[in-house]
């Protein structure tokens, strides 16, 4: 690179800077017409992020043991389906089986006609013809017995079954009701620590200009209550800074704007709040 090149880099270099500068400048005349003091609005900020980390904590600890009633839930409903099954598999046997009741005692009905027929029988024909009828109605009786038997034993099979799915569902319903009295405790023990929390998260924001607690708002919603990233100093010979919430690397021109001044500065990537921690320079 030649003189007048690198020349040419430094003076560009310290254009960026100067104009860095100068926006700090503006914002620090912003902070000192509406009576906020440069440094109040990120010591509010630690404020508000403490804040929202004992209540996330809070919080995250509710949502665990709802989250544990949802699982319980889902079981139930999931054994609730397998019951209604088996339930209509139960409807369905006794259904059968009592259609066979009836067809055997109708065959038997029959077949006692067919015996007192046989007693009356004037031929050799006329007898074998009724013989053969009785026989075969024995025979399709025989084979609807035995249908019937392994119907019942089915059947008995799938009432065990089913009872025992109920219990498993019952032991569930249990646990779900003591997840849900033990959130109803911990909400109503949580009270008012929540309580005092709201009161010093209102506390700290006042003085803060509300388009500044709304954005470390939505930012704390979007990453579960860390609104807020240090700097992380890579290396300050070679101007190479980082976020400390994503790892992505930072512009010279971030690290300026968190130096020189106390408005906020986001995280191209992440979207965090930036600022500097104590040992941060460069």
């Amino acid at each position: 690179m030649t003189l007048a090149a690198e020349a040419l880099q430094q003076r560009a270099s310290a254009e960026i800077m100067a104009a860095a500068l100068l926006a700090g400048e503006a914002t620090i005349s912003y902070f000192a017409r509406t009576g906020v003091t440069m440094g109040a609005t990120l010591d509010a900020l630690h404020a508000l992020q403490e804040i929202e980390r004992r209540m996330a904590a809070i919080h995250g600890k509710a949502n665990e043991k709802r989250r544990q009633i949802r699982v319980h839930q889902r079981a139930i409903a999931k054994k609730e389906v397998v019951i209604e099954e088996k339930q209509r598999a139960i409807q369905a046997s006794q259904m059968e089986i009592d259609r066979i009741d009836l067809d055997v005692r109708t065959k038997d009905v029959e077949l006692a006609k067919h015996r007192d027929a046989l007693g009356a029988a004037r031929t050799n024909k006329e007898y074998a013809a009724i013989l053969t009828a009785i026989n075969t109605e024995k025979a399709d009786n025989t084979k609807q017995e035995s249908r019937q038997l392994e119907l019942m034993a089915s059947l008995d099979t799938l009432r065990a079954e089913c009872e025992e799915i109920v219990t498993e569902r019952d032991a569930v319903a249990e646990r779900k009701a003591a997840a849900e009295s033990a959130l109803q405790a911990y909400v109503d023990e949580s009270a008012d620590e929540v309580s005092r929390l709201e009161n010093q998260r209102d506390e700290a924001s006042k003085g803060v200009p509300p388009t500044v607690v709304a954005t470390f708002q939505r930012i704390a919603d979007r990453h579960d209550a860390e609104a807020m990233a240090e700097v992380l100093v890579l290396s300050v010979k070679r101007g190479e800074y980082a976020c400390g919430g994503c790892n992505m690397a930072m512009t010279l021109q971030q690290v300026i704007g968190c130096k020189e001044r106390d408005d906020i500065v986001l995280c191209a990537s992440c979207g965090r709040i930036l600022y500097l921690g104590v040992d941060g320079a460069f």
